[in-house]
């Protein structure tokens, strides 16, 4: 007997059970929630707390101070309308914070079946609320445990009430507490029950039309980068971060011919072209809507220059990861031709609208929440440097903001630029200063901190900085010689990833230089030195975020863009595959011998392998100890054998129960024979539960007089 209860001690009851899983489905569901990064530091710290005190403090809690958890219901309630209402907060955030409130609420009272269906519904609220929120890749893993864990919440909250129901409290309680009926084997048939059905709805997903469509809008949430901001700050203490994290994922038509190692590519974001002695600022002129301007139009000094050019035009696909754009459009190096924000089959409720401001930055309205995709497509036929030189020094009024001097400009910035500029064209002067800067001064990380003149620090105290700061000087040295020039920020590298893509990550972040050029328009320069620009990281930690953007953008691709377009790719390439290979099995293809002959050994193998798979199981199963098989105990098959006689009494007179009938039914059922042989029954069903499923004795004596009582009952 000693053996057989601590057989019982293992596992954990059906009431232990049904609470666990209520529990974690709503945790699987505040995962697929959270993963927005929208819920906010106190509610994710929060919730975890919360639930798990209401594990262990919840029976000592529920039903108490009903009315302090409403009043605070209702004030929150109130908050988030008055923050919809004045739009500070958009109305699918504030609906999934106050659920996530309604699912604490509901964890810490948790007391009758219409509160756990209740807490189940909040859960599948905040899941939808998780999908609007962001469906990327962690809502998925979010998604796949809240089914499997929903599946098991919902079916052991039946099973318990339905016990409660049948026996009551008291009479349940053996049941409830058996250790027996939640057991691994039945909570994975319910896992895989629920799997094979997400497997179905699957196949629903990627078979039945899909458009895409896009109506409501929510507000976006911005993550602050290097130089998407409106100005530059090079005041500061610290250091820049290396972040590793991908903002910008890049596919390149026609591929450059360094394509299997790093881009070395700027990617160009905005410009920046008013001092404010601390840092830069853009220029607060008006966005307008209209067409990309033509490329001036170079003409060479001098016939000997030549006056034409060959096209290089590039067609860069772009995709900007949620948060990062800031409504910005990010341009390959050249000059942009255009800009198409279409989305084939798709039916949109806004389109974007492209925007451009007096310095030729390019944006977009209205910003997306998800990740955006766009193409840009640019001519990067770039004027050689033999017909720059020779255009003079007259300039246009557009670029007299460029050639702005600070008045309290150091004296010793003054003599530095007469010194590398003096004699030279504008466009030797730009060389002049550009090599100057990268090979006399370092690169670094650290922030100088405050310093009341950062350029004159850089250049003539600490010589060390970071890439604004090589820029910001450059920009300032070729003013001081009467060039306009202006600092302009965005990103620098393109790391080649599995997926397909060159991924720009958020330490690729960089500035440089724009120098206008008579007849050649602005012109770009670099200062900092090529091996210190864009990331640095290479380790295994910047690998592993490289490998989870490259799931997550399959992700996005196969599931959250899957539109109808992308519908007739797979099918059609599904198609081909299929035809393909009837073609070859058939022998009608080339190398159709080979190939069947490849097929024949797939399936050989498979066999073998399977073969292999059922020795082992058979072999593993017969070495198994026969101690180790749980048997039914003495009580516990006395219990079946009472049962069985008892229906078959119950039979004989004429009660409808069979095979499938529960004890609980049939005993109800024999009410038909009256008040005593349906008092007879319930107590021998009782009997069979509670010896049979909860682990109480049962004496012979006691299974023939509740025999006897039944067969006189159906007797009268």
């Amino acid at each position: 007997m000693t053996q057989v209860f601590a057989a019982r001690g293992r596992g954990i009851t059906l009431l232990q059970a049904q609470s666990w899983a209520g529990s974690l489905a709503v945790a699987s569901a505040f995962f697929a929630c959270a993963g927005s990064g929208e819920l906010g530091f106190i509610l994710v710290l929060l919730f975890p707390l919360a639930l798990i005190g209401a594990l262990f403090a919840q029976a000592r809690i529920a039903g108490k101070a009903e009315w302090a958890w409403t009043t605070f219901l209702v004030v929150a309630l109130l908050y988030f309308g008055a923050a919809v209402a004045t739009r500070q907060l958009d109305i699918v955030l504030a609906a999934a914070r106050f659920t996530l409130l309604l699912c604490l609420h509901r964890l810490w009272h948790r007391r009758t079946e219409r509160d756990e269906l209740l807490l189940l519904l909040l859960s599948l609220l905040l899941l939808c609320a998780g999908a609007a929120l962001s469906a990327e890749l962690l809502f998925g893993f979010g998604f796949l445990a809240y089914t499997v864990t929903a599946t098991w919440a919902m079916a052991l909250t039946h099973l318990r009430f339905e016990i409660e129901a049948g026996r009551g409290p008291e009479g349940s309680a053996a049941l409830l507490q058996s250790r027996r009926l939640a057991t691994p084997a039945l909570l994975g048939a319910l896992a895989a029950l629920c799997l094979l059905g997400l497997a179905g709805s699957a196949i629903v997903f990627f078979t039945f039309p899909r458009v895409t469509i896009g109506t409501l809008r929510r507000t976006p949430v911005s993550r602050a980068i290097a130089g998407l901001g409106d100005r530059v700050d090079l005041r500061g203490h610290g250091s820049i971060g290396d972040d590793p994290r991908v903002v910008l994922r890049v596919r390149l038509s026609p591929m450059p011919a360094n394509a299997g190692g790093s881009l070395g590519m700027h990617f160009r974001a905005r410009a920046f072209e008013v001092w404010t002695g601390q840092g830069w600022r853009a220029d607060e002129s008006g966005l307008q809507t209209a067409r990309l301007p033509r490329r001036e139009s170079l003409v060479p000094p001098s016939p000997a220059a030549g006056s034409k050019r060959a096209s290089a035009e590039v067609r860069a696909d772009i995709e900007a990861v949620a948060g990062f754009s800031d409504g910005i459009v990010i341009t390959p190096p050249g000059w942009p031709v255009m800009v198409d924000f279409s989305r084939p089959l798709s039916a949109r409720g806004t389109s974007q609208r492209l925007l451009r401001n007096a310095a030729g930055d390019l944006f977009y309205q209205p910003i997306e929440v998800g990740d955006l995709r766009y193409i840009v497509y640019a001519d990067q036929n770039e004027p050689p440097v033999d017909t720059l030189r020779g255009r003079g020094r007259e300039y246009p009024a557009r670029v007299q903001l460029d050639r702005e001097v600070p008045g309290d400009l150091d004296p010793r910035i003054w003599a530095l630029s007469q010194k590398l500029t003096a004699g030279k064209d504008p466009i030797d002067a730009a060389a002049a200063v550009e090599s100057y800067l990268s090979t006399t001064l370092q690169y670094t990380r650290e922030l100088a901190g405050e310093v009341n003149d950062p350029i004159a620090n850089f250049l003539f105290e600490r010589k060390r900085g970071h890439c604004e700061l090589f820029s910001s000087a450059m920009v300032l040295l070729l003013r001081a010689a009467g060039i306009p020039a202006r600092n302009v920020t965005g990103y620098y590298g393109g790391t080649p990833t599995d997926s397909g893509y060159f991924a720009l990550r958020a330490g690729d972040a960089h500035s440089w230089v724009e120098v206008f050029i008579p007849g050649a328009g602005f012109v770009p320069f670099d200062p900092t030195p090529a091996s210190d620009r864009g990331s640095q990281q290479t380790g295994l930690w910047a690998r592993l975020v490289l490998l989870w953007d490259s799931v997550e953008q399959r992700w996005r691709v196969l599931v959250v863009d899957y539109d109808l377009l992308s519908q007739a790719q797979v099918l059609r390439q599904a198609a081909n595959v299929l035809q393909e290979a009837g073609r070859r099995l058939s022998g009608k293809g080339a190398g159709s011998t080979s190939f069947q002959k490849a097929w024949a050994e797939v399936i050989g193998g498979a066999i073998a392998i399977a073969a292999v798979i059922a020795l082992a199981r058979r072999r593993a199963l017969a070495l198994r100890p026969r101690t180790a098989r749980i048997a039914m105990t003495v009580d516990e098959k006395r219990a079946a054998r009472l049962w069985r006689k008892g229906r078959a009494r119950l039979l004989k007179a004429g009660v409808a129960v069979s095979g499938g009938t529960t004890a609980r039914e049939a005993a109800q059922r024999a009410e038909s024979a009256g008040p005593e042989a349906s008092a007879a029954a319930f107590a021998l069903a009782s009997r069979y539960l509670a010896s049979r499923w909860g682990g109480e004795p049962l004496a012979p004596e006691v299974a023939r007089t509740l025999l006897r009582e039944l067969g006189r009952a159906l007797r009268t």
